[in-house]
C-alpha cells in the first residue's frame, strides 16, 4: 500500500497546471521536491536600500572602536556632513567574531540575530557615480546607466508569483493617474532598457498581494482590480498610439507592469490557503503618508509576501533625499538637510539624527527577521533560508566618495556563506587584497552556483583580477 507521502509526491509530480502554470510551477516543483524527502527550499533575499550613505564607523561594534575608528568630525561646504566616526585605513583582512561584540546603539534590535549577522566593511565602489546617489549602480556596478541589478538576477533564479517585489516610500511616478501606486525609484532594473516597478502605496500593495483572502470591502476591491487592470491596459494602449520615441518606451514599461500584475493576480487566486498564513493585519499605518508608518507597513508586507510564497525576492526603498522624519524623537528631519549639517529640532547632533534613522530602519529589518524566524521550515525556520542585506544606494556618507561601501547582512544563504556571526573588513583601497562591491554581488551568485567572470564595470585603480572573483573568504 502506498504511503500518503508517496501518493502526494506522485500527485505533485504529475500535476498539470492551467492558466496559473507560469506563476505556480516554481511552487509546485518545490512542494514535489519536499514530498520526495529532499529538504529543498528556495533562497530568499530582502534588499533594504537606504539613501544618504551608510557611515562605516557607525556600524562597528562599540568594543571594537579603538581598533578600527578614528574620530574625524567635519562639515565641508559643498560636500555635506562627513560624520563623526570614520574607519582607520587598513591594509589587512580583519575577521572577528561578533559573539562578544557590543553592537552599535542603532543596531541593538539585531542582537537576537548576532550569530546570523555579518558586518562587511572595506569594499569600494568607484566604478559608479558618487555624490548624492548611485541609482542603479549600487546593485549593477554600472555607471550612469540602467542595467540589470543583483536583485533581479536573484529573482530570476528563484521565481515565484511576484518574481521581484518592490516596495518604496519614495513615490516618484509616471503622472498623477498612477500616483502612489506603481512607482520607479530608479534602483532596480531587469535590463538596460527596463526599470523595475515598485509599490509606492502600502494599501495598494496589501490589496494586490493579500486582497484575495480579505473580506468585505477589501475583497471586493481585489475582485474589481481585474476590470481596473483591463481598463488601464486599454487606456495605455490608446495613449501609446499617439506617442513616439522615449515617451512610447516609458509607456511600454508601464503597460508591461500592468500586464504582469494581471498574471500575478491569476496566480494569487490559486494560492488562497498559503496566502492566509502570511497576511498581515491591516492597520491605520497602511493609509497614512508619514514615512515612518509607510516603511513599517512595507516591511510587514515584505514578511507576509515571503511567508505566503508570493515572492522570494523583495527590494525595499526606505527613503530618499526629500524624505522627512518627524516621529523618531525629532521634527523637521529631512534627509538631505541632515546630510548637509542641519540638526533637526529635538536631535542632539547630525550623528544623533542619522543614528535614530538608521536604528529605525534596522528595527524594521529585525522585525522582518523575527517574523520569518517564527515560521517552521524543514528542520529550522524560514529565516534559515533568507538573507537580508541592508546598505545605501551610495557609499560611505551623504556626499559619498564610494571609497568605502558598507553592508549589514542578516543570514547566510542557508549555510552557503561562511560569514555569519562575524565582523569582516577587507583591506582598503590602495592595498593588496582590496575588493569592490562587485565582488560582493558575485559572491551571492557564486553561492548559488552561478559563477560570473566579473560584474558590471571595472575600477581602473583596483587590481583587475580582484574584480573578476567573489569574496572567497565568505564562501569557506
Amino acid at each position: 500500500m502506498k504511503t500518503s507521502a508517496t501518493t502526494r509526491r506522485q500527485m505533485l509530480k504529475g500535476f498539470t497546471l492551467g492558466s496559473g502554470g507560469l506563476v505556480l510551477s516554481p511552487l509546485v516543483s518545490q512542494l514535489a521536491a519536499q514530498a520526495a524527502g529532499k529538504n529543498e527550499f528556495p533562497q530568499r533575499f530582502v534588499f533594504v536600500v537606504k539613501s544618504s550613505g551608510l557611515t562605516p564607523g557607525h556600524i562597528v561594534p562599540e568594543n571594537f572602536i579603538d581598533d578600527y575608528i578614528v574620530q574625524k568630525e567635519s562639515y565641508i561646504a559643498g560636500e555635506g556632513y562627513t560624520s563623526g566616526v570614520q574607519l582607520k585605513d587598513g591594509d589587512k583582512l580583519v575577521r572577528r567574531s561578533l559573539k562578544d561584540a557590543v553592537l552599535n546603539g542603532s543596531m541593538k534590535s539585531l542582537e537576537p540575530f548576532k550569530d546570523r549577522l555579518t558586518i562587511l566593511q572595506g569594499l569600494s565602489g568607484n566604478m559608479v557615480t558618487g555624490g548624492h546617489m548611485s541609482g542603479y549602480g549600487a546593485m549593477s556596478c554600472m555607471k550612469d546607466m540602467m542595467a540589470e541589478t543583483i536583485d533581479h538576477k536573484m529573482a530570476m533564479l528563484y521565481p515565484s508569483v511576484f518574481s521581484h517585489l518592490g516596495l518604496s516610500t519614495v513615490t516618484a511616478t509616471m503622472g498623477t493617474r498612477f500616483a502612489d501606486s506603481v512607482c520607479y525609484p530608479g534602483i532596480s532594473a531587469a535590463s538596460n532598457t527596463k526599470t523595475l516597478p515598485f509599490h509606492g502605496s502600502p494599501t495598494q500593495a496589501y490589496q494586490s498581494l493579500f486582497g484575495s483572502v480579505a473580506t468585505g470591502k477589501d475583497r471586493k476591491q481585489f475582485e474589481s482590480q481585474g476590470n481596473l487592470f483591463d481598463y488601464l491596459g486599454e487606456d495605455v494602449k490608446a495613449m501609446r498610439r499617439n506617442l513616439s520615441g522615449g515617451e512610447k518606451e516609458k509607456l511600454d514599461h508601464h503597460l508591461e507592469a500592468i500586464e504582469a500584475l494581471q498574471k500575478q493576480r491569476q496566480g494569487i487566486l490559486m494560492m488562497s490557503e498559503q496566502i492566509k498564513k502570511g497576511k498581515p493585519v491591516f492597520t491605520d499605518k497602511y493609509t497614512t503618508m508619514t514615512i515612518e508608518d509607510r516603511l513599517e507597513a512595507h516591511c510587514e508586507i515584505a514578511a507576509g509576501a515571503l511567508i505566503s510564497g508570493l515572492t522570494n525576492v523583495v527590494t525595499i526603498r526606505t527613503d530618499g533625499l526629500g524624505s522627512q522624519y518627524n516621529k523618531l524623537g525629532f521634527v523637521g528631519g529631512q534627509v538631505h538637510g541632515i546630510g548637509h549639517g542641519k540638526v533637526p529640532e529635538g536631535a542632539k547632533s547630525v550623528d544623533h539624527a542619522r543614528g535614530l534613522i538608521r536604528g529605525f530602519q534596522l528595527d524594521n529589518v529585525a522585525s522582518i527577521a523575527a517574523k520569518l524566524a517564527a515560521i517552521p521550515e524543514g528542520n529550522g525556520t524560514m529565516l534559515d533560508n533568507t538573507t537580508i542585506i541592508y546598505f545605501s544606494d551610495v557609499g560611505d556618507k551623504h556626499h559619498a566618495s564610494n571609497k568605502e561601501w558598507p553592508f549589514v547582512v542578516l543570514g547566510d544563504m542557508g549555510g552557503k556563506l561562511k560569514s555569519a556571526g562575524q565582523y569582516i573588513q577587507y583591506p582598503h583601497k590602495g592595498h593588496t587584497g582590496h575588493h569592490t562591491i562587485a565582488s560582493w554581488w558575485m559572491t551571492l551568485l557564486e553561492a548559488v552556483g552561478k559563477t560570473q567572470d566579473g560584474f558590471g564595470m571595472k575600477d581602473k585603480n583596483v587590481d583587475p583580477q580582484a574584480q573578476r572573483s567573489p569574496l572567497k573568504e565568505l564562501l569557506g
